[in-house]
């Protein structure tokens, strides 16, 4: 991969993004995840960490835990912060929406700005999908956000419906992260 600009990480990361841009980033990166499912492949360390930028471009990194839809190979998880409940308790059975929760919680960090939970009510508040509301941001987003970090995978989108979400259509276009 080509030297990056920055990741998404609040701790390099010091700049307020508009929910447009948020959204661009969202999209850009779920584009990604579209691509490895669609050859069997489940990332599992999605976090802002993992997300790099270059010319405004995000970028998707760091695939050292990847493993195959399928079961085939061994589940390594990521960091637990952007992690799913399921997979904390060993559930393995719907690896391709592990990375769209992932993705979630790591937009609701960056649109908090602070630095999600290892531990505490909060981390659980986070797992169960409940969410405070977002000042600022349209309740479209937030509904999304919440669709995505759904405790129960069956409900999460896959990252084929995300692309689809008519939030997108309005939101696409050149906007630089």
């Amino acid at each position: 991969m080509e030297l990056c600009d920055h990741n998404l990480s609040i701790k390099k990361c010091s700049t307020l993004f508009t929910e447009r841009q948020v959204l661009e980033a969202l999209y850009q990166v779920v584009n990604a995840l579209k691509l490895i499912n669609e050859k069997r492949i489940a990332h599992l360390d999605v976090k802002p960490d993992n997300i790099y930028v270059k010319n405004g471009v995000c970028k998707l990194g760091d695939f050292g835990c990847a493993t195959r839809l399928d079961n085939s190979l061994p589940v390594e998880e990521g960091d637990a912060r952007y992690t799913p409940q399921e997979i904390l308790n060993e559930n393995y059975d719907h690896l391709d929406k592990v990375d769209i929760f992932s993705l979630g919680a790591s937009m609701y960090e960056f649109i908090r700005r602070f630095l999600s939970p290892e531990s505490g009510c909060q981390f659980f508040n986070i797992k169960e999908g409940k969410l405070p509301l977002f000042p600022g941001h349209s309740l479209q987003f937030q509904n999304l956000l919440k669709a995505m970090m759904d405790p129960d995978p069956v409900e999460r989108p896959s990252a084929r419906e995300l692309i689809e979400n008519s939030i997108f259509d309005k939101t696409i276009t050149t906007t630089k992260i």
